[in-house]
């Protein structure tokens, strides 16, 4: 039997994907490093610069990072486009889209002097207008506002949903479910906002998932691009009866026959005849 694995053999891959670049990140931040989580922080460049703030239904005062606060914050983890204002895309136009996106994109790799790759949508519009702009721009995935509630990876990089909100009733059940599935390529991804975890005061449950995490010698901590970039190569694998071929540029990870196998770019492997 051959079975697909993530880097390093590990059966499964794990993801926060968290958006806004605020105040509570400082923490979030420390807790991912604290157990070796990768996250994915979906930024908006022109809020950070202008330290934007607004009152959250509890009262509580969320408040944006500003630009040398989160200079250095988030290395190691992954920074990507959630636009330039975080408007309602419904109400711009094409070029006003395309603004959003590409101009977030130069200032953040500008911002943290490195390659920004991946966008995640304000709100919940997302429709054919936004997925080609996300193209056009050089992303190489755009994550949408819907949600799937599995561990399979969305087919199609460029409409990209998550497994679930970290609000949802359901998180529990939800992260139980993800440690005890034998599913191929398994990713359990959650999405949200650190300032939730203040005003649901959920800082414990998320501390728990991490420590959940990391503890689990099978559950690989990625961040959202290296899991788009490592499935798009796995999707190139040839796999046959008699073996696999590994056409892509990235070094990929299968089970074989229970034996844990790496094939570099360009390598072939074949299985032993009985």
């Amino acid at each position: 039997m051959i079975i697909r694995c993530y880097p390093n053999g590990k059966s499964k891959a794990f993801n926060i994907t968290y958006d806004d670049g605020i105040l509570q990140d400082v923490r979030f931040v420390a807790l991912l490093n604290r157990y070796g989580i990768k996250g994915t922080f979906n930024l908006n460049s022109q809020l950070m610069e202008q330290e934007f703030e607004w009152v959250h239904e509890t009262g509580m005062v969320v408040k944006r990072l500003s630009i040398e606060a989160v200079r250095h914050l988030y290395d190691g983890h992954e920074i990507a486009s959630h636009t330039l204002t975080h408007p309602y895309l419904s109400t711009k136009t094409r070029e006003e889209i395309l603004w959003e996106m590409g101009e977030d994109k130069r200032r953040l790799e500008e911002l943290f002097g490195r390659e920004v790759a991946g966008f995640g949508v304000p709100f919940h519009f997302y429709d054919e207008t936004v997925y080609q702009c996300v193209k056009e721009c050089g992303f190489e995935y755009g994550r949408n506002s819907e949600l799937t509630h599995n561990y399979f990876p969305w087919q199609d990089p460029y409409f990209w949903s998550c497994g679930i909100f970290h609000l949802e009733p359901e998180l529990d059940s939800f992260v139980d479910g993800f440690f005890a599935t034998d599913e191929e390529l398994a990713l359990c991804q959650i999405v949200g906002h650190s300032y939730d975890l203040d005003a649901a005061q959920l800082w414990e449950k998320m501390e728990q998932i991490c420590r959940r995490v990391a503890e689990d010698e099978d559950v690989l901590p990625m961040t959202h691009l290296q899991i788009v970039r490592y499935l798009r190569a796995m999707k190139q694998a040839q796999i046959t009866d008699s073996g696999i071929y590994n056409p892509s540029v990235t070094p990929l990870w299968f089970r074989v026959d229970g034996e844990v196998v790496r094939l570099l770019p360009g390598e072939r492997y074949e299985r032993s005849k009985q």
